[in-house]
This record gives structure tokens, C-alpha cells and sequence, in this order.
């Protein structure tokens, strides 16, 4: 009977206090999953709504520039690495020439890498901002923590102020 009360007591307090978490690009509650967009039905928590927010809008738009830096850089080394081989006749004897079509495929592959470049940061910033939505509604501390650390350089010892 103990066991019983004590698992009856556990599975209330989980379903009371349940949490939100992320599983890759689901929102996951009470083992619900949930799409990004609908973030307002699953977090009741206005701060944390507006991080979710802006973690979206940084999910957007790094994923535009990544999706045409990739596009870029496919279609730049497709470009690049295609040639067509010419048969030129040079005092009777037949030589073969590679020819390179494109002339300006790496300049698109180069433009392709920044892209991928610019949209790499917007990642990084919809990831955090995602975290701290989760952490804000599960209530959990979100505050500025820096620290001191000693470290040593070379044959000396260094102190330094992390945030």
C-alpha cells in the first residue's frame, strides 16, 4: 500500500510540476510534442514567450541565408567542376584541350560560404534564446552569473573575469 501512495504521490507532483523541453525542432510537454509555431499554447509565461519569439525570428532568418549559401555553393562547384574537352588540330598532330565553362562558378561558390557564413550566428542566437525561454518557463535561474577563474599562462599565473 506504501508503494502504491508513494507512486500516486510522485506521478501528482510530476503532472503538477511538469516542464518543457526541447527535442530537436519540437517543443516537447507533458510528452506532447509540439511544432515551433505553436509556442503560445505550450509556454504561459510572457518573458519566455518573447524569447521563443525572437528565437524564432533568428531561426528564420539563419536558415534563409543558409539554405541560399548552400544553394550557392552547389550550384558554384557543379559550375566549376564541369569542363568540356576540344580536339584542336596543331601541325597535323589532334591535341585535346579542357575548356571550363563557367568562369565565375568560384566567385558563387565563395559567395555561397559567406552565406553559409552569415547564417551560422543567427543559429547560434535562436539556440540560446530557445534555451532561455525553456529554462524562464520551467523556472529555473536565468541571471547574469560571471566568475573568477585562475589560470595559468605559460610559467605564470593568470586571474580571469568570465560572463
Amino acid at each position: 500500500m506504501k508503494k502504491i501512495l508513494l507512486f500516486t504521490v510522485l506521478c501528482l507532483f510530476q503532472i503538477s510540476f511538469s516542464q518543457v523541453s526541447l527535442d530537436k525542432n519540437k517543443l516537447v510537454k507533458e510528452g506532447v510534442k509540439y511544432k515551433f509555431s505553436q509556442y503560445e499554447e505550450v509556454l504561459h509565461n510572457i518573458e519566455a514567450r518573447d524569447y521563443f519569439k525572437k528565437a524564432r525570428a533568428n531561426k528564420t532568418v539563419g536558415e534563409a541565408f543558409t539554405y541560399l549559401g548552400g544553394f550557392g555553393l552547389g550550384f558554384g562547384l557543379a559550375q566549376a567542376l564541369q569542363s568540356e574537352d576540344k580536339k584542336i588540330n596543331v601541325n597535323g598532330t589532334t591535341q585535346t584541350v579542357k575548356v571550363e565553362k563557367a568562369k565565375g562558378a568560384w566567385a558563387i561558390v565563395g559567395i555561397g560560404a559567406g552565406l553559409v557564413g552569415i547564417g551560422i550566428p543567427f543559429a547560434l542566437a535562436a539556440n540560446k534564446n530557445a534555451k532561455r525561454a525553456m529554462a524562464i518557463e520551467n523556472g529555473q535561474p536565468v541571471a547574469f552569473q560571471p566568475y573568477f577563474k585562475l589560470e595559468s599562462a605559460g610559467n605564470r599565473l593568470a586571474l580571469s573575469y568570465n560572463f
